[in-house]
Formats: structure tokens, C-alpha cells, sequence
């Protein structure tokens, strides 16, 4: 069995992209799991932002509003797909799996999916041009064992230096992630010969940048996680007697 790897953008109507369009550099991230939708923001875009802002109360699909990170502004919302004509209903209904974030950046909107089937990709690509242009950025033929990297490696680890990777890695590999930790930050720091504070620096970033990448897919199926216990606990009313 084939593995494809895709990576394509389209210019079509859609909130964000138009959204993206007038406000240029400015770069919008998209993750969707279990019905809810996470959009990013970078720092420094406050038009972008409250523009964004003004579209999800206007659609009153908001579950938490705009939090500050270090890099930006998220807001969660609950699906706002049957809003708008978008690619996510072609992908799946060709049998893609879309890797998130989706990104949208200056009139563009920017996927990425795994397909199983060349004539999937092909049946894909023709559907989506309904929609608007179409432009392949990417196609590449995959392993099935690089699947897994494939589709997380680049979201959690592509921010990082080789210095904060080498530094997380040696960490870990050391015990200093063990309990009770084996290790000190002081020793690691020796046994490679830098100093501990220079080490400590590289490790910090690293673990910032793997919680700054894991973070929204946790809390995305944290909240599919609850409204999945809602309904998992709901019990119909039981009717009073007539009696």
C-alpha cells in the first residue's frame, strides 16, 4: 500500500483566508480535533486579532475567548465548517487525513494530508478546484513506518535548534526525567563540556517549544475528552408514573 504525503494551498472564500488576505505577513494556525477548532494568532497582529475576535462572536461559536502564550493569542470554538464552504469536507470525503495546523497567510490557505490511494489525490485536487484555485506545493511518496513522524514531527519539533533538541535528548537520556531524578543539570552540563547555566538555557527552550507545540492538541482532546464523558453520562428523564 502507497503512502502519499500532500501539501497544497487553494484561494478561495473562506473567513479566515480572507481574514489573512488583509492583513499581510500575518500568519493564522488552525488545529481541529473532535469538534473543536483552535485558532493562533502571532504577537504583534492586534488588527488581525480583534478582527478575529469580532468574526467568532459574530458567529457565537466561542468556548474560551482570545489567551495570551508567549508567541500569541488562541481562542477555542466549537466547528464552524457547516458555516462556510471549506477543504476538510473534500479530504474526507476522498479518504485524506488532514495533518494539522492548517495555515492561512496572505489570501492563502495552506493543508497538508496523508492519502492512501494516488486516485484519491487526484479525485481530490479536481473536487477542491470547485472551490477556487488550487496550487500543489508538495507531493511525496512515504513508508508506512514514517507515517507517525511524518504527521507530528514537524508540528512539535521543527522550532527547535539542534542545541535545545541535543540538550532534551540527553536530558532524558540521563534520568533527569526519571522520579526520583538521576541526574542534575550540573552533571549533564560537565559530561558535555558547557557550562550549567548555557545548558540549562537550551534545555528550557526545548521543553518551552515541545509545550508550546503539544498544548493545543491537548486541549483540544481534553475538550473532546469532556463532551465525550457528557454524553457517555447523559440519562434520558425516566416519565413519571400515571398511576
Amino acid at each position: 500500500m502507497s503512502t502519499w504525503e500532500v501539501s497544497f494551498r487553494v484561494k478561495h472564500d473562506y473567513p479566515f483566508i480572507r481574514m489573512s488576505e488583509k492583513h499581510p505577513g500575518t500568519k493564522i494556525s488552525m488545529w481541529c480535533v473532535w469538534n473543536r477548532e483552535m485558532i493562533h494568532v502571532p504577537v504583534n497582529h492586534e488588527d488581525a486579532i480583534s478582527e478575529i475576535d469580532g468574526y467568532v462572536r459574530q458567529i457565537g461559536r466561542a468556548i474560551e475567548n482570545y489567551k495570551p502564550t508567549k508567541d500569541g493569542f488562541v481562542v477555542t470554538l466549537t466547528c464552524s465548517c457547516d458555516l462556510n464552504p471549506n477543504t476538510w469536507d473534500f479530504t474526507e470525503k476522498n479518504n485524506c487525513v488532514d495533518v494539522f495546523p492548517s495555515v492561512f497567510l496572505d489570501g492563502w490557505g495552506y493543508y497538508r494530508v496523508i492519502s492512501f490511494n494516488e486516485d484519491d489525490v487526484k479525485n481530490l485536487f479536481k473536487e477542491l478546484s470547485s472551490l477556487g484555485q488550487v496550487e500543489l506545493v508538495s507531493k511525496r511518496l512515504l513508508g508506512i513506518d514514517a507515517l507517525p513522524s511524518t504527521v507530528w514531527a514537524d508540528s512539535f519539533f521543527s522550532r527547535m535548534t539542534d542545541r535545545q533538541m541535543e540538550s532534551l535528548v540527553r536530558a532524558y537520556d540521563h534520568g533527569y526525567y526519571t522520579s526520583p531524578r538521576g541526574v542534575t543539570t550540573d552533571s549533564i552540563a560537565t559530561s558535555i563540556g558547557i557550562s550549567r547555566s548555557t545548558y540549562e538555557e537550551h534545555l528550557r527552550k526545548a521543553e518551552n517549544r515541545i509545550m508550546e507545540s503539544i498544548i493545543p492538541y491537548l486541549k483540544l482532546f481534553r475538550a473532546g475528552a469532556q463532551k465525550r464523558g457528557e454524553i457517555a453520562s447523559f440519562r434520558p428523564p425516566v416519565p413519571e408514573s400515571s398511576e
